[in-house]
């Protein structure tokens, strides 16, 4: 009887953990999209009582959430004022370049050795897109076409914790709207359009090596040309 209610008290409290585990997961991750949408702006406070009103839950998960949030660098802590959405700063965003080439050229390696032929051909549908959407010199479509490739690269990798570090790579990219910036550079359309030609080429052939060369390249060409934009528009 006292095995079977100990059983039992177990049991329970392995469900609320659960229970909490997944409400703040589902915060976390709201959060993280409304951050990196513009809808919650930089410096914008973020209350607790108002979050757990929001949610319909305690303190306690909204809280997990943005202790989860400030690890991953999306909010501040400060003692006796509460949290805040974090001002990204020009250092900031090149750091995040270097990571971004990092995880997007393992991407890239495994994509080309583990993606199947289906995925490759849907890569091959959005790069036929994307060329008719750069002889149109459609800046901003150009955008969303490129995102989807970089995620059909990541999809590819095959590694479910590296697609998760890319997914937050591009919710802090978006976030600064980085992509964006660099678009608008004169013929950086065209140019990264000739770098994504090597790189599809490179996965194609399934040679690992040459699609990572050719997805850091990419990367540190973008970083290369948001670095003089950045200087303008973020402190340092």
């Amino acid at each position: 009887m006292i095995v079977d209610s100990f059983r039992s008290v177990t049991r329970m409290s392995v469900e609320f953990a659960d229970g909490e585990r997944s409400k703040k997961e589902m915060i976390a991750d709201e959060l993280r999209r409304e951050i990196g949408s513009g809808r919650i702006r930089p410096g914008e406070k973020l209350s607790e009582a108002r979050l757990a009103a929001r949610f319909g839950v305690s303190r306690m998960p909204v809280r997990e959430a943005l202790k989860e949030l400030e690890t991953a660098g999306f909010v501040s802590v400060e003692q006796r004022r509460g949290t805040f959405v974090k001002q990204m700063r020009k250092h900031d965003i090149l750091d995040l370049f270097e990571v971004r080439e990092a995880v997007e050229g393992m991407a890239a390696r495994l994509c080309a050795t583990r993606a199947g032929n289906e995925l490759l051909s849907r890569i091959d549908e959005v790069m036929a897109e994307m060329h008719r959407v750069v002889e149109a010199g459609d800046i901003d479509v150009y955008g969303d076409v490129d995102a989807r490739l970089h995620a059909l690269i990541a999809e590819g990798s095959g590694n479910d914790r590296l697609r998760e570090h890319y997914r937050l790579l591009v919710q802090h990219i978006n976030r600064g709207l980085l992509s964006s910036i660099v678009s608008q550079r004169a013929g950086r359309v065209t140019r990264s359009f000739d770098e994504h030609v090597r790189l599809v080429a490179a996965l194609q052939s399934r040679d690992g090596d040459a699609a990572e060369a050719a997805m850091r390249k990419h990367v540190r060409s973008g970083r290369a040309e948001l670095q003089d934009e950045v200087a303008a528009k973020f402190a340092p």
